[in-house]
């Protein structure tokens, strides 16, 4: 009887092996299935960082089929952009167990360049050892694509596609610690249209807007790559003159400018006449401070206007007025 019992109770305990076996066989195929599905990519590796298996998204994403992956490692993907420290974090994040998430920056097959953010998990085995690692990666391109247009936004003007005040403001103060450390001299020249508000009130704002347009692009032509032209708002410009050789370089800068504005804007049916007010400060002769300097180029526009428009005037350091750009002149006032 106690054999029979023996018999039974062991029958027992291999059933419930077999339905345990079952179930997780079951479980196993679900996961293989929706790993194989997945609408991300999923890689597992050995402990080493060999690649034993890549599911059918990594291969979509990535050009490399199953067959050309295994038995890589992931560096087929690398493109350079990452340091050597990054890495190294990495490896020792996971290799002491926990898992690892970041950016990467990787190149597929083809060359081309994707943007995924990975996460990378250890395996252990019943006694506490790690045997493989786990990475899944989502393609975030759309979402760096999505990053850099609300920085140009913050950044730019979206009429123009000048920088805007705050990086015009930024530029500015990169520029005078720039000069300051090396002893050098920069100009600020602060840009007014004359005769805008006729254009708007003539033709529209939507032709007001072509005419902005193509006032940028007169500026940005007139000027050297190195150099900044900003749009502060409505018809209001700001060009920063970057290392300056010789005292008379803004005078040259800103007869070219006048001479480029004497031509008419012909845009479709607008066909007007502009000018351009400026008025130009100097660091470190007129001010030491941005702010200074955007206060005293501003005042010494408007004592361009006030004396007829359509010309260019400097900040006069002793008199607090502003005078004129004289032809011939070795160094401003």
């Amino acid at each position: 009887m106690r054999g029979a019992e023996k018999i039974a109770a062991r029958n027992r305990h291999l059933e419930h092996e077999v339905r345990e076996l079952k179930s997780r066989e079951v479980v196993l195929r679900k996961l293989a299935v929706a790993v194989e599905h997945s609408p991300v990519s999923v890689l597992i590796t050995d402990c080493k960082g060999t690649i034993e298996y890549v599911n059918p998204r990594f291969s979509a994403v990535t050009g490399y089929s199953s067959e050309e992956a295994v038995g890589k490692n992931p560096r087929i993907l690398k493109s350079g952009t990452h340091p050597p420290q990054y890495y190294q974090e990495l490896w020792q994040t996971i290799l002491s167990g926990r898992e690892w998430r970041g950016e990467f920056h990787n190149r597929n097959k083809d060359g081309s360049l994707i943007w995924e953010l990975l996460s990378i998990s250890p395996v252990f085995d019943d006694s506490g050892v790690i045997t493989h690692f786990v990475g899944v990666k989502e393609d975030i391109g759309e979402l760096k694509r999505l990053q850099k247009q609300l920085g140009e936004l913050a950044h730019f003007d979206e009429l123009t596609g000048l920088p805007n005040r705050s990086l015009f403001q930024d530029r500015l103060e990169q520029v005078r610690i720039h000069t300051h450390r090396n002893r050098g001299r920069f100009a600020l020249l602060f840009v007014d249209l004359d005769g805008f508000k006729e254009v708007n009130d003539s033709y529209g704002h939507q032709a007001g807007d072509a005419v902005l347009r193509e006032v940028a692009r007169r500026l940005a032509q007139g000027v050297r790559e190195s150099d900044t032209v900003a749009r502060l708002g409505g018809d209001e410009f700001v060009i920063i003159l970057n290392d300056l050789k010789h005292l008379d370089e803004p005078q040259v800068v800103a007869r070219k400018l006048l001479e480029m504005f004497a031509q008419p804007f012909i845009l479709g049916d607008v066909h007007c006449k502009l000018g351009i007010s400026i008025g130009v400060s100097i660091y470190p002769d007129h001010a030491t401070e941005t702010e200074a300097l955007i206060s005293r180029a501003d005042a010494a526009m408007y004592q361009a206007k006030q004396h007829g428009k359509n010309n260019c005037r400097y900040w006069a350091q002793q008199s607090g007025d502003s005078e004129p750009m004289q032809r011939g002149d070795d160094r401003p006032p």
